[in-house]
């Protein structure tokens, strides 16, 4: 693919125009069809020009960039957020390795995006190239539900599981084993790290290098130099040294 359509949609006109000048000067494999400032003129824009891919403001007034793509059955553009805000947005847009641009951002990191998009658009499938909007969509609106649930890559496709039901999570280099009450496992090509990100603030405690525990599913704790917890699937998972004091005090909550 030689050249990709876009659109910018921001609320501020200033950077529309500051982003369509980088586009134009050290992107020229992008070709900007139009700037909006509201998700009701995205969505328009959207319908008549059919982009590649849409530079997408997270924070606007009145309805943000996420209620945007909540609009679309299916979502046949690629998506790069620019925000200002590193919150816990964020991390499920990184998690789901979606591009994103921490705003200010430089030449560099703009052009690092547009080529990301455009290898992934050359290089996937067409009924596949999409997924991660899908997988971010649903991680977004279950997580912070009272019945939330977490959608997981795989080789296979998604799979939706309760955070609840998962018991641990286990490093295996650039994967990571989830754990469930079913006894069942899943290996998912995420790394622990995004893991803690995205479930931090659900529960979820990082006890080890290699271990990430759902402290729901504690059942007790083994004193020792670090020290064990004892998981309700009748693991003990080790407890490091250094990260024993945050984990006693988080566990006191429980």
């Amino acid at each position: 693919m030689s050249e990709i359509k876009a659109i910018i949609v921001d609320d501020e006109q200033h950077c529309i125009d500051a982003l369509q000048t980088m586009l134009q000067k050290k992107c020229p494999e992008v070709t900007v069809l139009g700037g909006v400032n509201s998700v009701k003129e995205a969505r328009d824009l959207i319908d008549e020009v059919k982009p590649d891919v849409v530079f997408l403001d997270v924070e606007m007034p009145y309805q943000n960039g996420f209620e945007l793509l909540k609009l679309f059955d299916r979502i046949t553009f690629d998506v790069i957020f620019t925000t200002a805000y590193e919150q816990y947005a964020l991390k499920a847009i990184k998690f789901n390795a979606l591009d994103y641009l921490l705003k200010p951002f430089s030449v560099k990191e703009l052009q690092d995006a547009v080529q990301k998009c455009i290898s992934r658009r050359n290089n996937t499938p067409a009924d596949m190239q999409h997924s991660p909007i899908d997988v971010f969509l649903q991680n977004m609106k279950t997580l912070h539900q009272t019945h939330k649930k977490i959608a997981l890559p795989t080789i296979n496709g998604l799979v939706f599981m309760p955070v609840q039901n998962i018991v641990r999570c286990e490093s295996t280099g650039n994967y990571t084993r989830i754990f469930f009450t079913d006894k069942k496992n899943l290996m998912v090509s995420r790394p622990l790290k995004e893991f803690e990100e995205l479930l931090s603030d659900v529960d979820f405690f990082r006890v080890h290098n290699s271990h990430l525990i759902n402290m729901q599913q504690m059942q007790s704790y083994i004193q020792g130099e670090g020290g064990f917890a004892l998981m309700s699937d009748g693991t003990q998972v080790e407890v490091s040294r250094r990260r024993k004091a945050d984990f006693l005090k988080k566990a006191m909550q429980f």
